[in-house]
């Protein structure tokens, strides 16, 4: 009897269900790595929009009483103000995500004295800085 060399069926097809779960498995990997960038790219954005609101408002062309705003992307964007200490305000800026969760992006700035006594305001001053 003479020796074939080859490969049997059996061992063909152990060889291609190893290959087709070492593929779907780096098909699963690259689904993943997708959606960790989307995620990433939605998280990005509500930041962006956050610190876009937090410096109008520092400038003051920001209505800080404004109710949710409407953003593109499915985005809501609520900025609250709230006193902190005497001479110190908190000005939170909370950002919805479409898909679910928030952002919170909060800083303290300055109260003015004038405001503080409910004397008469002065002529605008220039923006504060936020400590």
């Amino acid at each position: 009897m003479t020796s074939q060399r080859g490969l049997t069926l059996l061992e063909v097809l152990v060889a291609l269900v190893v290959l087709s779960l070492v593929g779907l498995s780096y098909l699963q990997l690259l689904h993943g790595s997708h959606q960790l960038i989307a995620a990433s790219r939605h998280w990005s954005e509500a930041v962006i929009y956050a610190e876009d609101a937090m410096e109008r408002a520092k400038l003051g062309t920001l209505s800080l009483q404004a109710p949710t705003e409407s953003l593109p992307g499915g985005f809501q964007r609520r900025i609250t103000t709230g006193p902190f200490q005497p001479g110190l305000s908190v000005i939170t800026v909370t950002v919805f995500l479409p898909g679910g969760g928030r952002f919170d992006l909060a800083q303290l700035t300055r109260v003015e004295r004038a405001a503080q006594s409910g004397a008469p305001a002065a002529p605008p001053a220039p923006p504060t800085e936020p400590w």
